[in-house]
């Protein structure tokens, strides 16, 4: 592969994989700074300066965390669309607009006195990040050689997990009471890259080829990607999924409901992008603050606590990006959940025997070693390939409608995840990761039985496995 391949993968990636995982991980750490924030504001606003309750302070904060996924949701529906009318490129570069007002509005919030403005900017940063990891993938799949697609796609996930240790990073630096509106800042400066290198970059060869029927163009985009004038062969393997898509019937939503052939593939793909978010990782991510808070542990040692998990992640998903093309999809994603399982059987004893706190118990530091272990198995398989999969698995013509749903799919999850867990850890103790230990066995048993090996394998390979 030449270096202009590499750039587009990195131009096309940074600038997208950043946004979502900054914003996933941006909240973590300063939790409690937003939330006395929030109650300055309710308690100013209030005639006569009564202090405003902890529930109604509770309330929006969950609000204000809750409109990232949801926005996520918008924009997962959204990407089907833009990726078909303006092209995998252009929707990419347009959606940097979307992160710019977010990020702006975020900023502003601080120097506004006005949460409702942060909850607005929480919701645009939602709808960018859907987006994001809708078109991205359809670019990264579309672009890549068969050999090394599995590493290509899930580049993206290592380009999340970095950026959520960014955002560990950057919170240590701003999140405080006068400078947190900083560290939104900082994510401009991958917004800025990305609208001025991806132009430099062409637009995917399926998509000219494909959707646009413009043959010259999709081989100068081929010769630009792969740093050569020898691509006669993949160009024939292009126009061959082309004549392929051309015998089939158009596809629509309800034939992609009711058609086996394509049923069958949809049900695995939205599976796994479910099970990557109700496998218990969130719980991590979203609530490791308040649970290492709840261990024991004082403040300053969660914070770096937090930011060594955001290096497991970092670590562990590039180890999967350079192997998954190898060993294959199946056995990591059978791996991560079933060793998730039994992972988060353990990480539940372990806290369970650290209640109450107490400093003295060595048992916390076995439930932050399972912590980790759970981050890890998580980056080895299902946090990279549920992301790639469905672009993977579908050929040219259902693939964005297919993608629009799974990426959908995959962030109401998300929000069930972060809306429900409290909750249900008030009502259940710890006893509610025993829930993330019932939902791993199923997917590892559906991974197991539904999903074929699609490392290395054609389009026209893949779509015969389902016979559409």
């Amino acid at each position: 592969m030449c270096w202009k391949f590499f750039f587009a993968v990195i131009a096309s990636s940074l600038g997208s994989g950043f946004q979502h995982g900054y914003h996933t991980g941006i909240i973590n750490v300063p939790a409690e700074i937003f939330q006395e924030w929030i109650q300055r504001l309710k308690t100013e606003r209030v005639v006569g300066g009564s202090v405003t309750a902890a529930d109604d302070v509770m309330t929006i904060w969950s609000t204000a965390v809750a409109m990232f996924p949801v926005g996520g949701i918008l924009g997962g529906c959204l990407t089907g669309y833009f990726s078909d009318r303006c092209g995998r490129k252009n929707s990419l570069l347009l959606n940097n607009l979307i992160v710019i007002a977010a990020l702006t509005i975020l900023s502003l919030s601080k120097t506004m006195d006005s949460f409702e403005l942060f909850v607005f900017g929480r919701f645009l940063a939602g709808i960018n990040a859907g987006l994001n990891c809708g078109l991205c993938q359809i670019y990264l799949i579309e672009i890549a050689p068969n050999e090394i697609r599995g590493a290509v796609g899930g580049f993206y996930q290592a380009v999340i997990t970095t950026s959520i240790m960014l955002s560990q990073v950057s919170s240590m630096v701003f999140g405080d009471k006068e400078n947190w509106h900083f560290m939104f800042l900082v994510a401009f400066i991958p917004a800025i890259f990305q609208l001025f290198s991806l132009p430099f970059c062409p637009e995917s060869p399926k998509y000219l080829l494909l959707n646009k029927d413009e043959e010259q163009a999709a081989e100068d985009a081929l010769r630009w990607l792969r740093g050569t004038d020898d691509v006669q062969e993949e160009m024939e393997t292009l126009k061959a999924e082309d004549n392929m898509v051309k015998r089939l019937h158009a596809f629509t939503l309800k034939r992609i409901f009711t058609d086996g052939a394509l049923k069958t593939p949809l049900t695995v793909c939205l599976v796994l992008n479910i099970g990557q978010q109700l496998c218990g990782i969130n719980t991590v991510v979203y609530f490791s603050s308040k649970t290492f808070g709840d261990m024991g542990f004082s403040p300053n040692t969660a914070v770096h606590l937090i930011l060594g998990l955001g290096v497991a992640f970092a670590v562990a998903t590039f180890i999967c990006i350079a192997f998954v093309d190898r060993i294959g999809r199946q056995l990591f994603l059978r791996i991560g959940f079933f060793g998730m399982g039994l992972d988060t059987v353990a990480l539940t004893i372990a806290l369970i025997m650290t209640e109450p706190k107490d400093d003295s118990s060595y048992m916390k530091y076995f439930a932050v070693m399972f912590m980790f272990l759970l981050v890890v198995l998580f980056s080895l398989g299902v946090g990279p390939i549920a992301w790639f999969i469905t672009s993977e698995i579908f050929n040219h013509g259902a693939r964005t409608l297919a993608v629009s749903l799974t990426v959908s799919a995959n962030w109401f999850a998300n929000f069930l995840v972060g809306q429900s867990f409290l909750p249900l850890q008030s009502a259940l103790g710890y006893y509610i990761y025993m829930v993330f230990v019932v939902l791993d066995c199923f997917f590892y048993f559906y991974t197991l039985l539904h999903l074929p090996e699609t490392s290395k394998k054609s389009a026209k390979e893949i779509i015969e496995m389902y016979h559409y």
